[in-house]
């Protein structure tokens, strides 16, 4: 039923399955895929074309922190940029919350972002919850 629901696709980023196929999933598995693939992908702003040729206002702002200082504001526009590019671009989640922090990997400063959401069943009014309390992390 979720698969229905949810729809089937390709898993971004493309890669091979276990059958040399093109790996594709429904439900859980593509909202999540589609999710990282928004919030990865630059979209147009006054400092920048979009990624995507045909839609060039398809995907985050994110792009936009890197070599930013890594302060408190930083970690403000992060969160702001999530819950903008989630709400235009991915109608399935409901964002219940963002957490930005500030990480240290592999000698680098990097500013990790966990997204938490609801995956809805339908675009209405009241939107009926699916799965509740999905998180993902993204790091910048």
């Amino acid at each position: 039923m979720a698969n229905e629901l949810l729809g089937n696709g390709l898993l971004r980023p493309f890669r091979r399955d276990a059958k040399s196929d093109w790996a594709a999933a429904g439900g859980e598995a593509l909202v999540r895929s589609s999710v990282g693939q928004v919030l990865g992908t630059m979209a147009a702003s006054d400092f920048t074309q979009g990624e995507v040729p045909w839609n060039t206002s398809f995907g985050s702002l994110l792009h936009l922190l890197k070599h930013q200082k890594n302060d408190a504001v930083l970690q403000e526009l992060a969160r702001v940029h999530v819950v903008d590019a989630l709400k235009r671009w991915e109608p399935r989640v409901r964002v219940t919350s963002v957490q930005v922090s500030r990480e240290r990997q592999n000698g680098e400063n990097v500013l990790s972002i966990r997204v938490r959401y609801d995956l809805i069943d339908r675009q209405v009014p009241g939107n009926n919850v699916l799965l509740a309390g999905l998180e993902q992390t993204v790091l910048v």
